[in-house]
């Protein structure tokens, strides 16, 4: 399906949701109660999702999260809560119906929490309304599969993340790659059926973006429709650091345990408790991210002679192990 029929297949179906409840669209999780007591209880009648990945992005205090397709705004207010008054939340949503209901609740969220830090835009997914690299989370909630271009979407969150951010997507993926023809139904298209991904699909894209440390959070079975098994899959994702050069500085990784040896997303071979020599890239990826806590980074402070001491020297197991590309 092209990006113009797809975004007016999704435009009906959520301009209804946003005026009448639709318990059977798609498959919202619970919150913690914690999380949400600050949240109109009305606003939950047009919570549509696949999962609660804001729940599971380890969002810390003072951090800047996005939410994609954020709707009546649930997750924004959760994130809300967790980044605090120094943090910031921004929704981006495309239908005017939604967007009224979320702005409106946000001024009641913010004066139960004392604080106002989120604000919604009017966007596409495929187009984001931030500058580059100006965010430090991103999370989608059963968005992107109604998404035609899922590949600029995907291009847009590396673009706007931050060096050492992250994303985590819910998203409803289906047991085998949709048929093109299957794709062409709107209505399912609009119900988060016909516009997902398969499950290779969905976790491939993370890696064609150049996204690392991808992580599987969660998973559970949805219902099938028109010959597929639809399921919620929730992955994570980081975009990770990289120095102005990278160079050989004489560093070394040690990798902890507890398995045999790991290899990370550039093929880097780390036997565990064995130094392995790394670059200056590669240095500063594992003591970030979800690499962080199971390496041991040593070596040289100073910078040594990127003539004398070429980059992604070999290893003493015969591997190059530097991050450069």
């Amino acid at each position: 399906m092209d990006t113009s029929t797809a975004r007016a297949a999704v435009r009906d179906t959520y301009i209804e949701a946003a005026t009448t409840p639709q318990p059977g669209l798609c498959c919202p999780k619970d919150y913690q109660s914690e999380w949400t007591n600050h949240i109109p209880p009305e606003a939950f009648d047009f919570n549509y999702g696949c999962g609660s990945p804001v729940m599971k992005s380890q969002i810390r205090e003072g951090e800047i999260v996005v939410d994609l397709g954020s709707g009546v705004g649930i997750d924004c207010f959760v994130a809300a809560r967790m980044v605090g008054a120094t943090g910031r939340v921004i929704g981006i949503d495309m239908t005017d119906e939604m967007l009224a209901k979320a702005r409106g609740y946000a001024e009641q969220v913010g004066s139960t929490l004392g604080f106002h830090n989120v604000e919604f835009r009017k966007g596409h997914i495929e187009d984001l309304p931030l500058a580059d690299a100006s965010v430090d989370v991103v999370v989608s909630n059963c968005v992107l599969n109604l998404a035609a271009d899922k590949a600029a979407v995907f291009a847009e969150i590396a673009r706007v993340l931050r060096p050492g951010g992250r994303l985590v997507i819910a998203d409803i993926v289906a047991d085998r790659e949709v048929a093109l023809a299957d794709q062409e139904n709107g209505k399912l298209w609009g119900e988060c059926y016909t516009g997902a991904l398969s499950a290779p699909g969905f976790i491939g894209a993370f890696g064609n973006s150049g996204f690392v440390g991808i992580t599987q959070i969660s998973e559970s079975p949805w219902e099938s429709v028109a010959g597929y098994r639809f399921s919620s899959l929730t992955i994570a994702g980081y975009k990770l650091p990289k120095g102005d050069e990278c160079s050989y500085l004489g560093q070394r990784a040690i990798y902890l345990g507890p398995y045999a040896k790991v290899e990370d997303d550039a093929g880097h071979l780390f036997p565990r408790f064995q130094p392995v020599e790394i670059c200056s890239d590669t240095a500063m990826q594992l003591k970030s991210g979800p690499y962080a806590g199971s390496f041991l980074v040593t070596g040289a402070t100073r910078r040594r002679s990127v003539d004398a001491v070429p980059c992604c020297p070999p290893s003493s197991s015969g591997n190059s192990s530097c991050g450069c590309s």
